[in-house]
């Protein structure tokens, strides 16, 4: 960072080399698809930290990354983005972190395999001796590729406002016994499914598991809904909730990878950033906007999203809200 004075978000998680293939045709089990393969940088931490970037906020990245070319090359994009990666641990005698994915023609997933043990790197300890760069942020951001401890401790010392992705119905155990005081999350229906132990269908389903998660002592829910856009939910100081579903945004899919992540980064954005920083409704509808653009592009991450670009959609979009 140019100014150790600026504002900043400090995003702790899982930094990873993403390969993944979409097929040109319907998949066929136990053969040789022909499409198209690409090599990114992701990982869900790193991804809200660089699309947080592209929005114009300033980032420390607390991540693990192993000794090898393409982990420093992954550290070297970090930094040309402009994240701060000071606070990165290399191991040299690790490999980095791998996600390898498939998806099908329409560019959804349709099974990855993870290789993310360097995670378990980023230990309490760790944590620990940056105390202070973390309580000197606006916000923190945390993936549950950290480990159950690592999240706890991180949550002991932690005196600002914390926003968590729980990343996977298996990653989210780590996390589940500790969300009391978490400001925000945004899982997805399966981790909502996962984090409250309903079955979420309908309308009501959605709003049920929110007032749950609400009821496990967080401030605020951002919840996935596919299609249908996002429900988002608080409770005030008197125990009185608010709930709205905010429609998606328009867009034509290319690969959905990464967009969950980017709408994390968007609702954080939000809520640091703009004038009406706890509005439910403006953060979902960025959420929406910047996922929307993740998933009209082949890459984890929309090389085209800013601040602007962001916010020109946001303002010009015609996204339905209902209360609930």
């Amino acid at each position: 960072m140019s100014n150790s004075n600026e504002s900043y978000v400090v995003v702790i998680g899982a930094a990873n080399i993403d390969i993944g293939g979409t097929p040109a045709k319907p998949l066929i089990p136990a053969d040789s698809n022909p499409g198209g393969i690409s090599i990114t940088y992701g990982g869900v931490a790193r991804n809200i930290a660089h699309n947080l970037c592209k929005l114009g906020v300033h980032v420390k990245f607390i991540t693990a990354i192993g000794g090898d070319v393409l982990g420093a090359d992954m550290i070297q994009n970090c930094k040309d983005i402009g994240m701060d990666t000071s606070c990165v641990l290399i191991i040299p005698e690790e490999s980095s972190s791998m996600y390898l994915y498939i998806n099908n023609e329409n560019g959804d997933m349709e099974m990855a395999i993870d290789h993310m043990t360097i995670c378990s790197k980023i230990t309490p300890e760790y944590i620990d001796s940056l105390a202070d760069v973390i309580n000197g942020a606006d916000a923190v951001v945390m993936d549950a590729n950290i480990s159950a401890e690592t999240f706890l401790k991180t949550k002991s010392i932690c005196k600002v406002p914390i926003y968590v992705d729980p990343v996977s119905t298996v990653l989210a155990e780590r996390i589940k016994p500790g969300l009391d005081g978490i400001d925000t999350i945004k899982p997805n229906t399966l981790e909502a499914e996962y984090l409250t132990g309903m079955t979420i269908k309908t309308e009501a389903d959605y709003k049920a598991a929110a007032s749950a998660i609400l009821d496990m002592g967080v401030r605020r829910v951002f919840m996935s809904m596919g299609s249908e856009g996002m429900l988002a939910a608080s409770r005030d100081n008197n125990g009185e909730d608010k709930m709205y579903i905010v429609g998606e945004y328009p867009a034509d899919v290319v690969c959905t990878t990464g967009a969950g992540d980017s709408a994390t980064a968007a609702i954080v954005w939000a809520s640091t950033v703009f004038a009406d920083k706890d509005s439910l409704v403006t953060a979902s509808k960025a959420a929406n906007v910047v996922a929307a653009m993740t998933v009209s592009v082949q890459e984890t991450n929309n090389p085209e999203l800013s601040h602007k670009s962001a916010l020109d959609k946001i303002i010009n979009s015609n996204i339905k809200v209902k209360t609930i």
